[in-house]
């Protein structure tokens, strides 16, 4: 370990190593199992403070289990995560999110009897997490439509609305680095829209997004940075830069 690296003991008991080029989040040799289906075989991979980085793949390539296994959520994990240098592979769900990890589901997970401004308030601040909170009223900056639709329940918004609302929600927390899963899938070529714009705002205010998409027009003008998944292995992995020779390969991988 370089010893330039200031090494704070938190009160957990757990090492967190910081420094300048530290990850804020590094996955190294990551094995996870749904009780005994073994998914994910020996995944690198990194994330730099500010980056937008994607996972591709076709479904069923281990792309969402991957942020599950990141966030605690499968069975049974092995190897390494870490967060801003703190070790996570031995954490509950609940104690990773507390570290500023925002998980926002395929699913979205929108409480349907609370209004949209109900489920804006709900989340509380994550105590470890780097990032502040985000006004209501920043939110409704980046969400016009959340504003018009504020008073409304969660069954009353449109899909593109819930996942504006998914996203926004994890916004509140302060959380700062963002797992999110298939964001764009079925909306509305203007929803996508906005949420490109989105992804673009929240990258220039520094945070750190791992995006799973299946949509790659959407996820190749956003990211930094690509991996490629099958069959729960990274079998590729290329910055923004190599994204034109990469075309062929990935358009016979994903069908694109």
């Amino acid at each position: 370990m370089n010893r330039s690296h200031i090494e704070d003991l938190h009160d957990d008991g757990n090492v967190a190593v910081a420094g300048a080029d530290e990850d804020a989040l590094h996955v190294t040799g990551l094995e996870a199992w749904y009780g005994e289906s073994h998914i994910l075989h020996g995944v690198d991979l990194r994330a730099a403070r500010g980056e937008v980085v994607t996972l591709l793949g076709r479904n069923g390539s281990g792309r969402s289990t991957t942020l599950k296994a990141i966030m605690g959520l499968t069975d049974t994990r092995r190897g390494s995560i870490r967060i801003d240098g703190r070790e996570t592979i031995g954490r509950q769900p609940q104690e990773v999110a507390r570290l500023g990890v925002g998980y926002c589901p395929e699913e979205r997970g929108i409480f349907a009897g609370l209004s949209c401004e109900e489920n804006l308030l709900l989340p509380p601040r994550l105590p470890h997490a780097k990032g502040t909170p985000m006004p209501l009223d920043e939110i409704y900056a980046m969400f016009p439509n959340l504003a018009e639709r504020r008073a409304s329940q969660g069954t009353r918004l449109s899909g593109g609305e819930q996942q504006m609302l998914a996203i926004a929600r994890i916004l509140r927390t302060g959380a700062d680095v963002l797992l999110l899963d298939e964001i764009s899938e079925g909306l509305a070529p203007v929803i996508v829209q906005t949420l490109a714009r989105v992804i673009r705002l929240l990258k220039a205010r520094g945070f750190t997004i791992l995006l799973v998409e299946q949509n790659f027009r959407f996820a190749a003008p956003l990211a930094d940075r690509f991996y490629v998944m099958e069959h729960g292995r990274i079998v590729d992995a290329f910055e923004s830069a190599r994204l034109a020779e990469k075309a062929a390969t990935l358009q016979a991988l994903l069908n694109i």
